[in-house]
């Protein structure tokens, strides 16, 4: 009668620690999480930003198009504060795709299994990790920031 106890204690015990070797820890699911939410924000303010850019480039074309455009005053501020927005939305976007490029990943799990290198490093601690998509996540913070100012 306690064979089958204890053989049954053993396959628990095996299941926990295959359970235990095999899972992610803690961090670096909070870090995953982190990082995807922050990609899909990123993807959002891309398209806001391409939106915001099209709708400001209409609206500049229409302006040169009007004939008064060159003896207006209030007209021609109009078109140039038009024109620096423009140029501001831009660069904001080219910084944010800079930002991207330059952005350290956490390979998915699977891939990890695969064998593709952590580009935080081997010996990488999951707290370090965590620690630079944190960091990763505020430097994405200040420039929606000011994505976003830009935008209004």
């Amino acid at each position: 009668m306690k064979s089958p106890f204890k053989l049954f204690l053993f396959f628990i015990a095996t299941a926990t620690f295959a359970a235990c070797v095999t899972s992610e820890s803690d961090l670096l699911r909070q870090a995953r999480s982190i990082q995807n939410d922050m990609m899909t924000e990123v993807g959002i303010l891309d398209s806001t930003m391409t939106a915001k850019l099209v709708t400001l480039n209409n609206e500049r074309s229409e302006m040169a198009m009007d004939s008064t455009l060159n003896t207006d005053s209030v007209k021609m501020q109009t078109f140039m504060q038009s024109k620096e927005r423009i140029e501001n939305i831009s660069n904001l976007q080219s910084s944010l795709t800079d930002w991207k490029i330059n952005l350290k990943m956490l390979p998915s799990e699977d891939d990890m299994k695969k064998g593709v290198d952590n580009p935080f490093g081997e010996k990488a601690k999951d707290q370090e990790i965590l620690m630079e998509i944190k960091k990763s996540q505020e430097a994405f913070g200040a420039l929606k920031m000011k994505a976003d100012a830009a935008m209004k």
